[in-house]
């Protein structure tokens, strides 16, 4: 195979340019809000930045690597994504994950420890190996690197100011109201099949 290819980030699917999709995609949010973070957010972190235009907080969920204490993100739609757009503008975000908000300041990785983080980001990031499992074989050509350089990869430094706000567990109280309907309902259930 030739590895002067173009080589673009993972990408299972083309980028959501409908309203719907794009909805369906922030739902590890809602998880998130529900305090469920600690399910998925072994995976999934939710990346808080602020509006490049509006200045407002905007939240996204995107997947990650852990790499030694340090968190590497890839872009699979390349710089489209407004979250990818606004930390170009405003390097200060705030991230969600399994372990709780970390405050930092975004940047493209340095130096070869970095980037070996991110090629293992790509051997085991189950996106890359549905959707480019050649590119898993190649990942130790120097020209195959060369171009990962130039995909819109982020890692994060820590930061000490809290800017953008996090994301809080804000719809905990839903849970009793969730459970006392699924127990209602359960309850409806049985005493509807027990008189026939």
């Amino acid at each position: 195979m030739n590895s002067e290819r173009t080589i673009h980030p993972p990408q299972p699917i083309p980028y959501p340019h409908n309203k719907i999709i794009k909805q369906l995609y922030r739902f590890p949010i809602l998880l998130y809000r529900l305090g469920l973070g600690k399910l998925i957010g072994q995976y999934i972190l939710i990346i808080s930045t602020h509006g490049r235009k509006t200045g407002k907080v905007h939240r996204t969920p995107v997947e990650f690597h852990r790499h030694q204490g340090r968190i590497f993100v890839i872009s699979g739609f390349g710089d489209q994504p407004d979250w990818y757009r606004n930390l170009q503008a405003d390097p200060h975000v705030t991230l969600n994950t399994d372990r709780g908000i970390i405050n930092a300041l975004a940047r493209k990785p340095q130096g070869q420890h970095e980037w070996n983080a991110v090629l293992d980001y790509l051997r085991t990031s189950p996106i890359t190996n549905l959707s480019q499992q050649d590119l898993i074989n190649r990942l130790d050509d120097p020209a195959v690197l060369k171009q990962i350089q130039q995909w819109p990869v982020i890692t994060f430094d820590p930061a000490n100011e809290e800017d953008p706000p996090p994301l809080t567990a804000d719809l905990v109280w839903a849970w009793p109201l969730f459970l006392l309907t699924a127990a209602l309902n359960i309850l409806i259930t049985w005493l509807a099949t027990r008189d026939k």
